[in-house]
């Protein structure tokens, strides 16, 4: 072999060497790898990044990422969100009636951190951040809290008012007994004075005489008898213990002022708790020109009477069209379909974070933007119910059976559209104390001024019983029948209509569906509670089938979300 040929050989293998060098060298070497050089590069970053999670920090790390825009999943978990004092917050602005609500969130959200070349014109360090909509990743939130009423809880009511006033008492002998309208006596049960022996709120024979004793008859738990036939029949039995007083969920000690979230769906008690803010509601001064002192009483957060579940906020898909302003030509004519609203198409979520500080240009480390759906269910606390018809052996409850009790509604799909966060990201690794490997910490927050504008919509009409029903018991048992009645002749908890402290999950069904049976049978016979979309209105405005405006079965408010402060941690992988 020649010296100018082994010179040749030389300067070839060395061009060879330059151009694996090269691959990981330059600004347009990441376009000379094959796909199964990509792999291998994403495969060992993977590794790397597993094994040591600060890598993820490095230059050289990033770097080799870039080059091969690595996608790395991640899980964005809230912190510390099942706790009663739970960091996370948000305000909803419902206007100059309603007020502001403090409600907490909580949940987990998917999404993948994807590095880009930073030759290509980002600065070391940028990542784009992908949140994917993914319906077993959610984030959560306490109910929300909308109408209240101070009666719930003022001194010297009672859940029996109406059924007393029925019976001949007038207003001032209610007053003086400590029977005016109201709920304060619906907290444990057995703790009303009247009630102590018993340990037992509901229906009973006879009613109370002028001083608030027991007329004869029977041992007298204030309210109607028990007949076996019609109204004039002869009363055949003694207490009927409604839902209220036999189930702690109902008591108005159960609406807890905790921020704790989670699956209510699991855990439907969670739709007890409005809130971190033991005082949710506005406090109202003693005249209309402000002076005089707060009511805090107005302000106690027991008195909700109308407020959403406990929400479950997921990402909405890019590209789904919200239709809430303007009707099909199909839907008929006249009015919106949500107060406040806009025709919307839901953008795709995330945003951006630099791993070394705040994004260039910007005064914070970490931009995302995310669109959210959730369904809205409300749930009602009944009060001062106009009760004056027996209960009948064999007959339907009637609707004094949910005085003072709660009763769900069904449901309405709501969307929360460019809720813009803010924020600082810390590569922080840890394991997490379930185990979880945590490679960052971030916080985020509303940027001030740029509060994301919705339009929050509220079934009214009632659908089932907020305690889980049992349906064997939708007619009033016999309470001569041996087995049905307790010792203190109240009839047995596994008579009544409704389980005593299990809470039934929210109805999966739209709002103004056909209500359950207990419901629809609730009114005067042969009257039922009906719903109000149907051949009586067939041009009612609606979203799908749920939601009419012009039917009353649903309110709507234009409302103004600010997130005050959010943490996250930032796992490693979907988990």
């Amino acid at each position: 072999m020649s010296l100018k040929s082994s010179l040749w050989r030389y300067l070839g293998l060395l061009a060879v060497a330059a151009l694996a060098v090269g691959v990981f060298a330059g600004p347009a070497s990441a376009k000379k790898l094959s796909a199964k050089q990509r792999a291998a590069v994403r495969a060992q970053l993977r590794k790397e990044i597993k094994k040591n999670p600060a890598a993820v920090n490095r230059k050289s790390f990033i770097k080799r990422a870039s080059l091969v825009n690595f996608k790395l999943p991640v899980t964005i978990r809230l912190r510390d969100s099942a706790s009663a004092s739970n960091p996370n917050n948000a305000s909803v602005d419902l206007g100059t009636s309603l007020g502001k609500r403090t409600i907490n969130l909580g949940g987990k959200l998917k999404a993948d951190i994807v590095f880009h070349d930073s030759y290509d014109g980002g600065a070391l360090g940028n990542v784009d951040i992908d949140i994917k909509a993914d319906p077993t990743y959610n984030l959560t939130s306490t109910s929300i809290p909308i109408l209240w009423n101070d009666q719930v809880t003022a001194t010297g009511t009672s859940w029996d008012s109406t059924l007393l006033k029925a019976g001949g008492f007038s207003d001032a002998q209610l007053t003086a007994l400590g029977h005016a309208p109201g709920c304060v006596d619906v907290q444990n049960p057995g703790s009303p004075s009247h009630l102590t022996a018993l340990g037992k709120l509901g229906f009973g024979v006879g009613a109370l005489d002028g001083t608030g004793a027991p007329l004869p008859g029977g041992p007298g738990l204030p309210g109607v008898p028990i007949h076996s036939g019609g109204p004039t029949g002869p009363t055949v039995g003694f207490a009927a213990a409604q839902i209220t007083g036999t189930s702690v969920d109902n008591t108005i000690n159960a609406i807890t002022a905790s921020g704790a979230t989670g699956d209510s769906t699991t855990n439907p008690a969670l739709n007890n708790n409005v809130g971190a803010n033991s005082t949710p509601f506005p406090g109202y001064n003693s005249d209309s020109t402000g002076g005089g002192s707060v009511n805090a009483q107005a302000s106690d957060a027991r008195n909700v009477v109308l407020r959403t579940n406990a929400l479950k906020l997921d990402i909405a898909a890019p590209g789904t069209q919200v239709n809430q302003v303007t009707k099909s030509a199909t839907e008929g004519a006249g009015g919106e379909k949500v107060v406040g609203s806009q025709n919307e198409v839901m953008g795709k979520s995330g945003g951006q974070a630099n791993l070394f500080g705040n994004i260039p240009g910007k005064q914070f480390g970490i931009d995302v933007t995310v669109n959210l759906h959730t369904r809205i269910n409300s749930i009602i606390r009944i009060v001062d119910q106009d009760a004056f018809e027996p209960l009948i052996v064999g007959g339907n409850w009637p609707a004094a059976v949910f005085t003072c009790a709660q009763i769900w509604t069904g449901g309405i799909e709501n969307y929360i559209p460019a809720v813009r966060l803010a924020g600082s990201l810390k590569i922080a690794p840890a394991i997490t104390s379930d185990g979880k490997l945590r490679i960052a910490k971030a916080s985020v927050k509303s940027l001030p001024g740029d509060n994301a504008r919705f339009a929050v919509a509220a079934c009214l009409m009632p659908q089932q019983s907020f305690n889980q029903e049992q349906p064997a018991n939708y007619t009033v048992a016999d309470p001569t029948t041996p087995g049905n009645v307790d010792a203190d002749g109240s009839l047995k908890d596994t008579k009544m209509p409704a389980t005593a402290n299990a809470i039934a999950p929210a109805p999966g069904v739209d709002c103004n569906s056909a209500p359950s049976p207990l419901v629809a049978n609730s009114a005067l016979p042969p009257s039922t509670v009906q719903t109000l979309i149907g051949a009586t209105n067939p041009a009612a405005d609606q979203i799908g089938s749920a939601f009419a405006v012009g039917n009353g079965s649903a309110a709507s408010v234009a409302a103004d979300l600010n997130v005050s402060n959010v943490s996250l941690d930032v796992l490693l992988g979907n988990v």
